[in-house]
């Protein structure tokens, strides 16, 4: 039983990190007035580099020369991977031009299509089958009305209509919140940094079985209550734009609490609590996943909606993780071979991963994935 377990847990972390990065994202928002519809994209060029090699020297360096010499591709290829049913390009209505956004510069193209005025039918494959994390945050208005989508390239066609209710936002949130959890690399490294150790209590730096399923119960509930708590909140001080911190600052933030949780299961003197370490490092993670959420420019009842939703789908994702684990995590409780050699073996692999991380977020180093 404890040889699955290490093998569960070595396939598990090595799975996240193969996946390890900043989820990028383009910023697309449609407008209909009747039969016209404005399109307006702002890609990351770092992701058009990935696709054109705009770099022409090699430098590591995107120039404004080096951009505009390859516009025409740039508009070719954007136009080919946004595909609206029963619609036509005209033309576009603003030449290419660079925009800043807090994670660099975004390539910015704006163009018009004729449109049957119907419901869209989107299909968005930008990065299909090279970024599994790429998506592209939506905003659709139309006669005063708004909505927003998270699409995938792998999602197919979604139909959106800027009327939608706002249940369907909120349920198409929820579904987000979902992927985003269970994606979210450094998030579920945290998250299972505290619940290696769940069914544990520490006792003169060791870890020892705890007493009951009661107790072992009240502490993962502790654990995620908390960190529900704290994470909520500071989404929705993001999500909201109330509080606004550099993405550079809250993911080296994020991978330095991933070190400290993971300490603390190797040498549980670190910190007394592991729900206060969930609930203090818990509002860094909010930061963290209202990306999600910023620079879609809703009115209030969609946005609210789309925060809600969000949130619920991130609980649901947590849930199933926690829901996962613990029957294992219970049944190893005793083994010394799991409280001496599989904890600390498993705890220190995360910290190494997330040190690395932590120095190439704040230096902009790429070291291994992340």
């Amino acid at each position: 039983m404890i040889y699955r377990v290490i093998a569960l847990l070595a396939l598990s972390i090595f799975s996240l990190t193969a996946w390890a990065h900043k989820a990028g994202d383009s910023y697309l928002a449609i407008s209909q007035d009747g039969p016209v519809v404005t399109v307006a994209w702002d890609v990351a060029l770092r992701d058009l580099d990935l696709l054109l090699v705009l770099d022409a020297n090699d430098d590591k360096q995107l120039t404004w020369g080096e951009v505009r010499t390859r516009a025409s591709d740039i508009e070719a290829l954007l136009q080919a991977n946004l595909q609206i049913a029963d619609c036509q390009a005209v033309g576009q209505s603003a030449p290419l031009a660079i925009v800043q956004y807090s994670d660099g510069n975004y390539a910015a193209l704006r163009w018009l299509m004729r449109c049957a005025e119907a419901p869209l039918s989107i299909d968005y494959t930008l990065l299909a089958g090279i970024d599994a994390l790429h998506r592209g945050l939506l905003t659709l208005s139309r006669d005063g009305a708004s909505t927003s989508a998270v699409l995938r390239p792998d999602a197919g066609p979604q139909v959106i209509s800027a009327d939608d209710s706002l249940w369907q936002t909120f349920t198409r949130f929820s579904q987000e919140g979902i992927h985003h959890l269970l994606s979210g690399y450094d998030h579920v490294l945290f998250l299972l940094c505290l619940l290696l150790p769940a069914c544990l209590i520490a006792r003169n730096g060791q870890w020892q079985a705890t007493a009951s399923l009661r107790q072992s119960l009240w502490q993962t509930t502790a654990i995620v209550t908390a960190f529900t708590l704290a994470h909520s909140l500071t989404l929705a001080l993001a999500a909201l734009e109330i509080v606004n911190l550099p993405s550079q600052w809250v993911e080296s933030a994020i991978a330095a609490s991933i070190v400290l949780a993971a300490l603390h299961t190797i040498w549980p003197r670190v910190i007394a609590s592991r729900a206060l370490l969930a609930g203090g490092f818990g509002l860094l993670h909010g930061f963290g996943f209202a990306g999600v959420l910023q620079g879609l420019p809703l009115t209030t009842g969609p946005r609210l909606s789309a925060l809600a939703g969000f949130n619920v789908g991130v609980e649901l994702g947590q849930l199933s993780v926690v829901l996962a684990a613990f029957p294992v995590l219970w049944l190893v409780r005793h083994s010394s071979l799991y409280k001496r050699i599989v904890l600390p073996l498993f705890a220190g692999l995360i910290a190494v991963v997330a040190m690395l991380w932590l120095v190439q977020r704040v230096f902009e180093w790429q070291l291994i994935p992340g």
